[in-house]
C-alpha cells in the first residue's frame, strides 16, 4: 500500500488536530484531578493529626491530674450531679440577673439536652422582656458565670419600644 504526499499531508494534518484536541481535552483535567488530590491529602492529613490529637485527649487519666480535675471544676459541673437541680441553678441566675438589670422574666422552661460520651447538657430556655442594655449585661453575666454556660440560641422580637427575647442556655456536666 502506497501513501501519496497529498494523502500524507491529509494524515499528517488530521493527526495533529487529533493530538490538539486530545490535548486541550486532557490536560485541564489533570490539572483538575491533580488539585482535587491535593484537596484530599490535605484533608486526610487534618484528619490524622485530629484522629492523633483524640487519641491523646482520651488516653488521659484525669483522676490522676490535681490539676486537671481542678480546671474542669471551675469549667463544667462535676459527674454525678443532678441535671434538674443544675437547670434551677441557672434558672435562678438568669431570673437574679435579670431583675437586676430591670428586665422582666415572662417564663422559662427545663429543656431535656442531650448526652454523649463525655458531657451531659442541662438546657434552660427563658423568655425576658426589656431594653436591649439591659439585656446586653443579661448575656454577660451569663458569659462571667462559673462553671461555664453556653447561650445556644438567642431570638429578640420588637414591639413597640421593649423587646422579648427568648434565650436558650445549656451548662455541662462532666460524665467520665
Amino acid at each position: 500500500m502506497k501513501i501519496e504526499g497529498g494523502n500524507l499531508k491529509k494524515a499528517g494534518l488530521y493527526l495533529l488536530i487529533v493530538l490538539s484536541i486530545a490535548r486541550f481535552a486532557v490536560v485541564p483535567a489533570k490539572t483538575a484531578v491533580e488539585k482535587r488530590t491535593a484537596v484530599v491529602e490535605d484533608y486526610l492529613s487534618a484528619y490524622a493529626s485530629k484522629s492523633d490529637l483524640l487519641q491523646r485527649y482520651l488516653a488521659i487519666d484525669t483522676k490522676d491530674d490535681p490539676e486537671v480535675n481542678n480546671e474542669l471544676a471551675s469549667l463544667i459541673y462535676p459527674k454525678g450531679s443532678n441535671r434538674t437541680a443544675i437547670q434551677t441553678e441557672i434558672v435562678n441566675l438568669l431570673t437574679k440577673s435579670a431583675e437586676a438589670n430591670a428586665l422582666v422574666v415572662q417564663n422559662f422552661q427545663l429543656i431535656e439536652g442531650t448526652e454523649d460520651t463525655v458531657l451531659i447538657e442541662a438546657s434552660v430556655m427563658v423568655r425576658i422582656q426589656g431594653l436591649l442594655k439591659p439585656t446586653y449585661k443579661l448575656f454577660k453575666a451569663i458569659a462571667d458565670a462559673r462553671p461555664v454556660l453556653r447561650i445556644k440560641s438567642v431570638e429578640i422580637n420588637v414591639m413597640d419600644k421593649t423587646y422579648t427575647t427568648k434565650i436558650v442556655v445549656s451548662g455541662y456536666i462532666r460524665k467520665v
